[in-house]
């Protein structure tokens, strides 16, 4: 796949461009705990190319990797990605290291992604740059083999990967290709049949699952919870603040103009006294937008950085829910198997066909348990 039209091979001195940025990146906190040393990693994302027009335009990125890790075939490379890239390497993260805090991506804006302003292309290019860099600084994530790929794999390999993820998603969706049709009717069988169990375990008032909790992990999800509610209401008010000053900023840009339009109908002092006024007022706006951006840049994006960030945390505790959630339904289908396999046994004349299928149930069922179990844990 050749690269798309706008990028050139840089030369590899190019590559040092950016790379202090990118080690200041990494020295950013990473969600998910723990520390990787910084210098085992500079990523910088850089040169935004829009590609296409209308619905279907799209934005590719160089990807640029300094790394000092041995897995790794070779020290430096570059390689060009685009939003969907960088959403498929999330979620094989989520798939192959669940209970790990995630670096939160960009969320998609359609609306914003339709208009491709300047500002959203680059606001974007640095929540990129910063989601790498602090999944290259956690100590699990910085070795897996789904980060080395996306970060060194040319084109046509990572357009490989691409497809096979597809597949293998789709796949996932119908059951499995090929799978045999009585395990997929058995496997969406159980599934509906402990729908309503996993619903009411699930739920934040669900005693059971508390119970079953670490009461220190209870206090700490339900903090975040209440976290997560909090900021996202003083981001939301931030954002209000934020629009208010840029319409400020632009009435008081309207009415110097105002002004000075009227001291032009206007002679001698009185035409000056306007004249003055109009140039004070474009002064105050040139101060405002300054203001505005500052404002932008120190008070809502951090708030809106800390509520993505913490609603990656709860993200996982959602996901520890919903695996508890699994493990408690399958222990109580084990129960329910046991008692039907006893029943049968103790009825005389039981027909041995349905006494081997009882039998074979219930050691599905513990087997589904015991992956249950080691999926929560």
């Amino acid at each position: 796949m050749q690269a798309p039209p706008g990028h050139q091979a840089a030369p590899a001195a190019a590559a040092d461009s950016g790379m202090q940025a990118a080690a200041a990146a990494n020295g950013s906190s990473s969600a998910g705990g723990g520390s990787a040393s910084s210098s085992d990693f500079e990523i910088v994302v850089t040169d935004p190319v829009k590609q296409g027009e209308g619905v279907s335009a799209y934005v590719s990125y160089k990807v640029r990797t300094r790394t000092r890790l041995p897995q790794y075939n070779r020290p430096s490379c570059e390689v060009i990605r685009r939003f969907r890239d960088f959403a498929h390497l999330e979620s094989q993260l989520a798939e192959k290291h669940r209970g790990i805090i995630l670096p939160p991506l960009p969320e998609k804006n359609a609306a914003q992604k339709f208009q491709m302003s300047q500002e959203f292309i680059e606001d974007r290019r640095r929540a990129l740059q910063v989601f790498l860099n602090r999944a290259a600084a956690h100590p699990v994530l910085a070795k897996s083999a789904e980060l080395q790929l996306f970060l060194e794999a040319t084109e046509d390999t990572w357009a490989v990967e691409m497809a096979r993820g597809q597949a293998a998603a789709a796949g996932a969706a119908a059951g499995g290709a090929g799978g045999p049709k009585k395990r997929l009717e058995d496997a969406v069988g159980w599934i509906k049949g402990l729908g309503t169990a996993a619903t009411s375990i699930v739920g934040s008032s669900s005693r059971a699952a508390d119970a079953a909790e670490d009461p220190e992990y209870i206090k700490v999800r339900d903090y975040l919870v209440a976290l997560e509610s909090h900021l996202s209401e003083a981001h939301r008010q931030a954002s209000r603040l934020a629009a208010k000053e840029v319409e400020l900023g632009e009435a008081t840009l309207e009415f110097g103009q105002a002004l000075e339009r009227l001291g032009r109908l206007e002679e001698g002092n009185v035409s000056e006294a306007f004249s003055q006024m109009s140039s004070r007022s474009a002064e105050l706006v040139a101060a405002r937008r300054k203001g505005c951006e500052a404002l932008a840049a120190r008070f809502e994006a951090p708030l809106k950085e800390s509520v993505r960030s913490v609603r990656a945390v709860t993200a996982v505790c959602n996901d520890r829910a919903m695996a508890l959630a699994m493990h408690m339904a399958a222990k109580h289908d084990v129960d329910a198997k046991k008692v039907r396999w006893a029943k049968l046994r103790g009825t005389p004349g039981s027909a041995q066909d349905k006494l081997t299928e009882a039998e074979r149930e219930v050691v599905e069922a513990e087997e589904r348990l015991r992956s249950s179990k080691i999926s929560y844990e």
